[in-house]
């Protein structure tokens, strides 16, 4: 009986020294959680004065919203400011043009819009862009259109799209058509988009008879006499400015043409495809620009506006950007619906630059900011 009560004794003091060592095992810290933590905000110097917006306090508040201009193009902003409130004080605005010009209430597609990465401001003598109108033609009845216009744009699938170019530039522009019977067809050329004084060529086919061809061909952009030649894909050649050429067996052949002017600067038509009449099964595709105009879309361009405590608005657009300023878009997130249930894109942004009013100027400096903007 002894032995045993020495047994629970025993016992007893163990669990008593073992719930001992379990109470002082060492505790770590809870993470801390700041319910108020503002999500959107803005730090930077103004003139070298810090300003701090905070939505949430002090009646701030992230407006988001988007908008297309009257070049159809769309504008993605953010605006940090006081609620209830016109022309507000210490307020922020952010807005990022689109990539491209859209068909009027097009979808938006913002994720190839705002991608991370270095911005241009839009200047205050906006830069041109290029808007082409691309022709196709093919012989048979068609099912599909795919385009590629050499930029790294997106393809196309219209039949006969209008493009905008962001630079001037040599571009491989692509088109692949599909008839409904399976047979594809297509043709691939560089096009000189607002470059080497606009000097461009393009094939035009006069007329048809059988297995013979009249050709001609408009040549822009040139300075002095030019000088042709022909390729016309059965290995025949001719020099002449507008040439007449009979196959001498029916079917398709890819004629090429490159014109040289008197300052020995070129331009190439290198595939243009031809069917002969009594050529029933093969089918062709080619494409031409029928017009090439420059604009002022300011495209994929950046827009800080700024409202002093006076009420006074300067916009980076107004001011000339020096060398040093900058605006760089370090991250793109899904976010929560803004008030009008539109979807929306939160952004971390870093910039520098200057804005005006049209009489005075002010430098934001070391800016950062957390904004939302709609789409």
């Amino acid at each position: 009986m002894k032995m045993k009560m020495k047994k629970i004794k025993f016992f007893t003091i163990l669990f008593l020294l073992g719930l001992l060592m379990a109470c002082n095992k060492k505790k770590y810290a809870e993470p801390v959680v700041y319910a108020n933590d503002p999500v959107f905000n803005s730090t930077l110097l103004v003139n070298n004065v810090p300003v701090v917006l905070e939505a949430g306090k002090n009646g701030y508040y992230m407006f988001s919203s988007y908008k297309q201009d009257s070049n159809r193009v769309y504008n993605f902003i953010g605006s940090l400011k006081q609620n209830n409130c016109t022309n507000c004080a210490n307020s922020l605005q952010v807005q990022i043009n689109d990539f491209k010009s859209s068909a009027l209430n097009a979808p938006v597609l913002i994720d190839s819009s705002l991608r991370s990465g270095k911005y241009n401001y839009i200047a205050s003598q906006v830069p041109f862009c290029y808007i082409a109108k691309f022709q196709s033609s093919y012989n048979k009845n068609a099912a599909s259109y795919l385009w590629d216009f050499g930029d790294g744009s997106a393809p196309d699938t219209s039949r006969n799209p209008t493009h905008i170019y962001t630079k001037a530039g040599n571009y491989p522009v692509c088109l692949n058509v599909k008839g409904i019977n399976g047979c594809e067809a297509g043709a691939c050329n560089r096009q000189n988009i607002g470059s080497n004084n606009g000097f461009r060529t393009l094939i035009n086919l006069n007329s048809v008879s059988s297995t013979s061809f009249s050709f001609g061909q408009s040549t822009t952009g040139n300075r002095g006499n030019l000088n042709y030649f022909w390729s016309f894909g059965d290995g025949s050649t001719s020099t002449l400015d507008n040439p007449t050429h009979v196959y001498a067996y029916r079917g398709s052949y890819p004629v090429s043409l490159r014109v040289t002017d008197s300052y020995n600067n070129n331009t190439i038509v290198s595939n243009y495809n031809v069917v002969t009449e009594n050529d029933m099964s093969s089918c062709a595709g080619n494409y031409r620009i029928t017009s090439l105009t420059s604009s002022n879309l300011s495209l994929s361009a950046i827009k800080v506006t700024w409202v002093d405590a006076n009420g006074s608005v300067y916009s980076s657009d107004k001011a000339v950007q020096s060398s040093n300023t900058y605006f760089d878009l370090l991250s793109v997130e899904d976010y929560s619906n803004n008030e009008y249930n539109q979807t929306t894109k939160k952004l971390h942004v870093k910039f520098k630059c200057t804005v005006s009013n049209g009489v005075t100027t002010l430098q934001l400096d070391n800016a950062e900011a957390t904004i939302c903007v709609a789409y």
